[in-house]
């Protein structure tokens, strides 16, 4: 694995840096590399809201959740698989990969992310229509900052191992401060209008399974140096798991087909939106490592989460001052986590 930080300008990643958590490492031509991964984090982030709007929608006018998810990742596994059929780029990426698992240099495990991908999809479209998008995002951002850090400290991902430090331990605990302000917006007088429970417990699990995906797509992606083929192995395994869930409600009688077709055109593009998440998420994860690529996606996510209940007529009530405190107290926590990881990383240099 190299180690001299100029060898790590290539963003396809098979020769990415070996410990890129922070611009301080980098040298002063590497410094646009991580401004391009800061921003392409931030605009990962606000195309994961869009995301969440689009398959709540398709999972409220299907009637069926289930549809709702496979569509999602069914088409964007579909584009994917034209792209890996007439390019030949990623043919040859992907024989590498191959060749990679079959060698041992890249254990099979770490091809797995996509069911990462799948759980948090499954619970996306059974979530948001009950939560809002807003809610849903700040129950995901205290799962996926606090397991960024547990990644991070395992060396999963390609920055490899992170220390982890008191500020951000702290830092990653106040995001659930974030997420019991802003769900105590919605929890009003306890009952039947109070808060669903269930599905905020689901979607932190689901956050904490994204920081997974992004490091494990991210060793992928430095074995492949190709986003189609990373994107694909990814959707691959997340619409398996997908098909799954939909045998079994087919055996107990539960699936049943879409009550509507008749939705906005946007409600479609799920697919097409992850298949960018992914492709953006397997890059950036090299230049900044897990968790403070993990913030900065959740920095474009929380704000554009908030404008789009904001924009919805009928998620607008969603959105009070507690949520906006939520959503506030969540921001600076990811501020801080990031801070307290050049923190360590320049301790350690």
């Amino acid at each position: 694995m190299p180690t001299d930080p100029r060898e790590g300008g290539r963003a396809g990643g098979r020769e990415v840096a070996g410990a890129p958590g922070s611009p301080g490492d980098h040298h002063e031509e590497g410094r646009p590399v991580v401004v391009l991964s800061v921003a392409a984090a931030l605009l990962a982030g606000a195309l994961s809201s869009l995301q969440s709007r689009a398959n709540g929608t398709l999972a409220h006018a299907f009637a069926s959740p289930v549809d709702a998810s496979l569509w999602s990742f069914g088409s964007g596994w579909v584009v994917l698989l034209a792209a890996l059929v007439v390019l030949p780029g990623p043919r040859r990426a992907l024989r590498e990969v191959v060749g990679a698992v079959r060698s041992g240099r890249l254990p099979w495990w770490q091809t797995l992310g996509g069911l990462s991908g799948g759980f948090f999809v499954a619970v996306q479209t059974n979530a948001v229509p009950v939560l809002g998008v807003a809610l849903f995002t700040i129950a995901s951002v205290g799962g996926q900052t606090t397991n960024a850090l547990l990644v991070d400290r395992l060396g999963i991902g390609p920055a490899g191992h992170v220390p982890v430090t008191l500020g951000r331990v702290l830092a990653g605990l106040t995001t659930f401060v974030g997420v019991g302000v802003a769900a105590s917006a919605r929890s009003g007088s306890g009952g039947a209008d109070g808060i669903p429970l269930l599905p905020v417990a689901l979607t932190v699990l689901a956050g904490a399974a994204i920081a997974l995906q992004q490091a494990l797509n991210g060793r992928v992606n430095r074995v492949s140096g190709d986003v189609v083929v990373t994107s694909t192995i990814n959707f691959t395994w997340g619409l398996g798991l997908l098909l799954g869930w939909a045998g079994l409600l087919l055996a107990r009688g539960g699936l049943r087909a879409p009550a509507t077709g008749d939705l906005p055109w946007w409600a479609y593009v799920g697919g097409l939106i992850g298949i960018v998440y992914v492709a953006i998420g397997a890059v950036v994860v090299h230049h900044l490592g897990v968790l403070v690529a993990t913030l900065m996606t959740l920095t474009g996510q929380l704000v554009s989460a908030v404008l789009v209940d904001l924009l919805d007529p009928a998620a607008r009530s969603h959105v009070g001052p507690q949520l906006l405190a939520g959503v506030v107290i969540t921001l600076g926590a990811a501020v801080g986590a990031g801070v307290a990881a050049q923190r360590a990383n320049r301790v350690a240099r």
